[in-house]
């Protein structure tokens, strides 16, 4: 049985499994990414991600939600940028592909790890306080108050499985905008309310922006911590030069026979 040497990381609150495979010797089936994601069963994570050689960059990103479907993940592009310059394989900056293309990256000098997002089109108005908006994957924006006891699994739930506006599913984000933007987040995928997501920040800052003319950049707080989004506008309502800065923290290692 082969013997795969796993990272732990946390990215403000999003935990990953990640995987040294520039050598092209590990894959997982699907069984095995959710078993290795189970909290309860294994060793537990939102998501895996592999670290691939790429001809063309820097590396590449396989990003498998704990559900073991492929997706992007603004907050483990942080994660493998800060191992990949563990083991050495980048210096400060970087240039990687991900599952919705090329991203551009840079290790700052306090440690936290600044990436660049392709440019946004303009958030789309479902309803009353309520926005979809695709920051490398899609998301759903829903405004509300006492954001701290809103039912956001029950609610995230619906909206994420409603066919008839998202035929693929969504990520459903709740924000409030108070002194600050806070949101918490219903995670496709994982199919869980999870602490943070860099994407689903970036989206809830785009669509405030948006919403309330709030200025770049933008300080956003998910459970798990503060995240800090930069943007310009474009004249027809999209969004470019945009980024997300936040931390990237190696837990521990370990090996488990699969």
């Amino acid at each position: 049985m082969p013997v795969v040497h796993f990272y732990k990381y946390q990215a403000a609150g999003n935990d990953f499994l990640l995987v040294d495979n520039r050598e092209n010797s590990h894959s997982f089936t699907t069984e095995q990414v959710a078993a290795l994601c189970n909290r309860r069963f294994g060793i537990g994570a939102d998501g895996i991600i592999l670290l691939h050689e790429d001809p063309n960059a820097d590396f590449r990103m396989e990003y498998r939600n704990a559900d073991g479907s492929e997706s992007f993940c603004g907050n483990g592009c942080r994660a493998i940028v800060d191992f990949a310059s563990r083991l050495g394989h980048i210096n400060s900056k970087a240039v990687f592909t991900a599952f919705d293309g090329n991203h551009e990256a840079q290790i700052l000098d306090d440690g936290n790890i600044r990436v660049s997002l392709n440019d946004v089109q303009a958030p789309g108005h479902i309803g009353v306080d309520e926005y979809c908006i695709h920051t490398g994957t899609e998301h759903h924006v829903r405004f509300v108050t006492d954001l701290t006891n809103y039912p956001v699994v029950e609610e995230g739930r619906r909206v994420r499985f409603n066919t008839d506006v998202y035929p693929k599913g969504t990520n459903v984000n709740f924000v409030e905008v108070t002194d600050r933007i806070a949101f918490r987040i219903y995670e496709r995928g994982v199919e869980d309310e999870t602490l943070s997501s860099g994407s689903g920040a970036t989206a809830c800052a785009l669509v405030a922006a948006t919403k309330f003319g709030l200025p770049s950049p933008a300080l956003v707080q998910a459970r798990g911590g503060f995240l800090l989004v930069e943007f310009q506008r474009r004249e027809d309502g999209g969004f470019t030069d945009v980024h997300f800065i936040g931390p990237a923290q190696l837990v521990f290692e370990t090996r488990l026979e699969l």
